[in-house]
């Protein structure tokens, strides 16, 4: 009896030690599904699609830039429609880039914006032309289809590939797609009706885990 349950347990060990090797070979193999995960797990932390406002709330726009249909005003405008900041109209002192040269300027009437409890979920700070600057992220970059890769090579003791890839944006916010949104900020309607046509290219290479997005 001792002897069979040995044998089975033997079997049963030897099968286990099988699966386990077999499932670390597939993980390390050129595949779609291996290319898939790896740039996922990329994207889940580098992969935000968001759009910059370029200041810190509150905002005060002046009385004198609250009619124009165009710039600033007209994308806080939008926010506000959209539920995302809220408004009221108070005094303030407005500084500007001439500052220093003119000194400030007295207080004026000015329309101050700041973040709604719904706004804050999505306020970010995100890389802008001069440093990290204020944002609002409104969904995840994901794989949609894994196009082509190149053949393998030897880089540097690792193999290495570039995966050429389509992808889609998952967990969309409900404000990037209303209307008044995109005409304020055109970055968003491009980027959310432009995704299946921009092709994006990652560079993996092989570790001991499987694949991994380079400089991960």
């Amino acid at each position: 009896m001792k002897s069979n349950f040995y044998k089975r347990f033997r079997v049963l060990a030897m099968s286990a030690s099988l699966f386990i090797l077999l499932a670390c070979n597939n993980a390390k193999k050129p595949s779609d599904e291996n290319f898939t995960k790896a740039i996922n797990e990329y994207l889940a932390n580098h992969g935000q699609v968001c759009t910059s406002i370029g200041r810190q709330f509150p905002i005060d726009i002046p009385a004198s830039a609250q009619q124009s249909q165009y710039g600033f005003g007209a994308q806080l405008a939008a926010l506000q429609h959209a539920g995302l900041v809220s408004e009221t109209d108070t005094t303030a002192v407005v500084h500007g880039m001439l500052d220093a040269l003119r000194g400030s300027t007295p207080p004026q009437p000015v329309r101050r914006y700041q973040l709604t409890m719904e706004g804050a979920k999505y306020f970010q700070q995100v890389p802008g032309t001069f440093g990290q600057t204020g944002g609002l992220c409104y969904g995840q970059k994901a794989v949609d289809s894994v196009l082509k890769w190149s053949n393998p090579v030897a880089m540097d003791g690792r193999s290495q590939t570039d995966v050429t890839y389509t992808y889609k944006i998952v967990n969309l916010a409900p404000w990037a797609e209303r209307p008044e949104i995109q005409q304020a900020f055109p970055d968003i309607g491009a980027t959310i009706t432009g995704v299946s046509k921009a092709n994006q290219i990652a560079g993996l290479q092989l570790t001991s885990n499987g694949w991994d997005v380079s400089g991960q």
